[in-house]
């Protein structure tokens, strides 16, 4: 339907990051998903917005930034229309802005999204630290349905976060303490992830799904150091601007670790920031997330 769409099968996330051309530069969602508070799951917009800007993209650019502004909680049963403007086609970089709207007007989202041509240049990179979980087998790690502890329900009560998986979304944890006790001094939460089913090589296909997965618990570290079992109260969390930098190419479908730092948060906002790694320890992206935390009304 034009000004709808269908609820998503919640396990082929190339379907969901699938749209519709409704006109040149224009796009339309097909499908929903939506999140613990009603709405339209952040990640969805996110992989969207950037597969609308790559369709207008030469072919032989690949993403290398994204940065985004959630306007307004997304309602899942109407179809999102995605307009596309370029803005630079350059020697070596391409960018596009997109704005997605619903319901003719209503703006749910505002995106940039660089593209550019791998050139043979100068490189250098740091390492995943020891400490990461670098070492780990991502296989071998409990997931969110192996935890049953006094902590998560805490954490369920206070953050609305459900202990539970997610079918097109594989994640495993190093450390399970990173997400039951919080250190108010420096929060930190590292993760593996990926896309539990095989993507085409395509880079941009790829690029949507990492953007798809990469508002997958990345402001748990900003949140999980102000949930008080002793004091309890509720929190609101919802994601305010999201921006990923892709340093070299990656696979969605493959297992990525995140290392997650929240520095700040007050005044109703908290920031997370995240370094990227391949299973080699290579550091292929780097993402922040501003969220909004503050008492529930």
């Amino acid at each position: 339907m034009a000004d709808g769409t269908r609820e998503w099968d919640g396990c082929d996330v190339a379907a969901l990051l699938d749209l519709a051309e409704a006109a040149p530069g224009r796009f339309r969602s097909r499908f929903h998903e939506r999140n613990e508070n009603g709405r339209i799951y952040g990640g969805q917009l996110l992989g969207q917005a950037l597969m609308a800007a790559a369709l207008t993209a030469p072919g032989e650019r690949s993403p290398t930034y994204l940065q985004f502004l959630f306007a307004a909680g997304g309602v899942p049963e109407q179809a999102i229309t995605y307009d596309v403007v370029a803005l630079q086609d350059g020697k070596r970089f391409s960018s596009r802005s997109v704005r997605g709207a619903q319901a003719g007007d209503r703006i749910v989202c505002d995106a940039s999204v660089s593209f550019a041509r791998l050139l043979e240049a100068p490189a250098h990179g740091a390492d995943a630290p020891a400490d990461s979980g670098i070492a780990c087998n991502p296989g071998d790690l409990p997931g969110l349905a192996d935890i049953d502890a006094a902590e998560a329900r805490d954490v369920e009560r206070t953050l609305n976060y459900g202990y539970r998986e997610h079918r097109a979304i594989d994640l495993r944890l190093p450390f399970l303490d990173d997400i039951l006790r919080g250190d108010p001094e420096g929060p930190r939460v590292r993760f593996w992830i990926r896309v539990r089913r095989l993507l085409d090589d395509q880079p941009a296909l790829q690029a949507a799904a990492f953007a798809y997965i990469s508002d997958y618990w990345i402001n748990f570290a900003a949140c999980i150091a102000h949930v008080r079992p002793s004091a309890p109260t509720r929190l609101y969390v919802a994601s305010l601007n999201h921006a990923i930098w892709l340093h070299a190419p990656l696979r969605a479908d493959h297992w990525l670790l995140f290392d997650c730092v929240s520095p700040r948060a007050a005044h109703g906002r908290g920031f997370a920031a995240a370094r990227v790694y391949a299973q080699s320890g290579e550091m292929v992206a780097s993402v922040t997330q501003e969220c909004l935390l503050a008492p529930s009304a």
